[in-house]
């Protein structure tokens, strides 16, 4: 019986025969990387332009905007400093003058009382002066009283005082040392001007005078600047101010002349936000301006920030959405161009750093790419 059933499992094991392998599951269809080409016209048309990333540490330049402003310790905006009528002009608009030029002549009501206190003055002091001399033979001769002697020596010194302090006030009101010695010898008594005179030498910017005037004396006469003495106010957003330091190289283009850089060195970073621009103003020294600059001028600048760290720096332009995700276009071929997904950090006067999706050595789209994204997508459209 068991010799049966050993024969009985024999010949069923051979009709079985082979075991067969069960079907594996087909594998899905490999998504192909879309790929963009385009003909040399179209790349004209778009203007492409690529480079090579490299890794470097970035220096890049903060574009901003501003003004030209004069330097204040080179302009002088000079008052009348008293009141009364122009009598005389004695500079015009656009003349370079001097340090001490006169530049108007003004009739005044307190020249003439100053005039005649000096004149008293002066009188006071001769005659202190002489009672004094006598005061001192007297004693010398041993006949006069000392104590009177030190009370004329204070009458003196008094007097002198007060013929200084008339001097002063003299040069005040415009009179040189020439005026006030013919004033004291009684020659021009009653014909003396009050002198305006400019206190820095240069151009005369701005002179609204004229004959007959009344001016009350504190209202500005005449404006004189050295010319090209100026300085340029830039006006940085507040986001960015992290990364302004002074000390730091900037360009300057004018509206005047766009084509002429001209080196300038940050020498105030502000501290104030404005509450309406959110813009803090900065202040650049301009070296071997000519005098073709004027004060008011528009200007574009450009401020050298910090370098920053080694990285695979590109422009943001270069880094577009698709399909959800930041991406980049990396040339694959001639006229032909991948996107390919990035990691990105934060943006820098312009610049981003890759920080995954690519590597050093790839050729990427770094102007150009919206136009590559667009034909991507009117491809994507056409196949659907």
């Amino acid at each position: 019986m068991r010799a049966l059933l050993l024969s009985l499992m024999v010949v069923a094991a051979a009709c079985r025969g082979p075991e067969r392998e069960a079907p594996r599951p087909a594998e899905p269809a490999r998504e192909e990387t879309p790929v963009v080409e385009l003909t040399a016209e179209g790349m004209s048309n778009a203007e492409v332009r690529t480079a090579a990333l490299t890794p470097s540490a970035l220096s890049a330049r903060l574009p901003v905007i501003g003004t030209l402003m004069a330097d204040p310790q080179r302009v002088a905006r000079v008052g009348a400093r008293f009141s009364g009528r122009v009598v005389a002009l004695r500079a015009r608009l656009g003349d370079t003058v001097a340090v001490g030029a006169p530049l108007a002549e003004i009739d005044t009501v307190e020249l003439h009382q100053v005039a005649t206190e000096y004149l008293t003055a002066v009188a006071r002091a001769r005659e202190a002066t002489d009672a004094l001399e006598r005061q001192r033979a007297l004693v010398g001769e041993r006949v006069g009283s000392v104590q009177e002697l030190r009370h004329l020596e204070a009458d003196a010194e008094a007097a002198t005082a007060a013929l200084h302090e008339g001097e002063e006030h003299l040069h005040v009101l415009g009179l040189t040392e020439r005026d006030i010695r013919s004033l004291r010898a009684r020659t021009s008594h009653g014909e003396s001007r009050s002198i305006v005179r400019s206190p820095i030498a240069g151009r005369v910017v701005a002179f609204p005078l004229s004959l007959g005037q009344v001016v009350s004396g504190t209202e500005e006469v005449a404006t004189v600047a050295l010319p090209g003495a100026v300085w340029a106010i830039l006006r940085v957003p507040e986001a960015d101010m992290a990364q302004v330091h002074p000390g730091a190289a900037v360009e300057v283009r004018t509206a005047a002349e766009p084509g002429v850089a001209l080196p300038a060195t940050l020498d105030f970073v502000g501290e104030l936000v404005d509450p309406t621009t959110r813009m803090v103003e900065c202040r650049a020294s301009l070296a071997g301006v000519g005098a073709s600059l004027r004060a008011g001028m528009s200007l574009a600048a450009w401020i050298t920030l910090r370098s920053g760290p080694a990285a695979l720096w590109i422009p943001e332009e270069s880094v577009l959405t698709h399909e959800a995700s930041p991406v980049v276009f990396v040339q694959v071929g001639e006229r032909r161009f991948s996107p390919r997904p990035v990691r990105v950090g934060a943006p820098r006067a312009g610049q981003v750093p890759v920080t995954a999706g690519v590597a050093a050595g790839d050729v990427v789209v770094v102007h150009g790419a919206f136009s590559l994204r667009g034909e991507l997508e009117r491809a994507s459209l056409e196949e659907d």
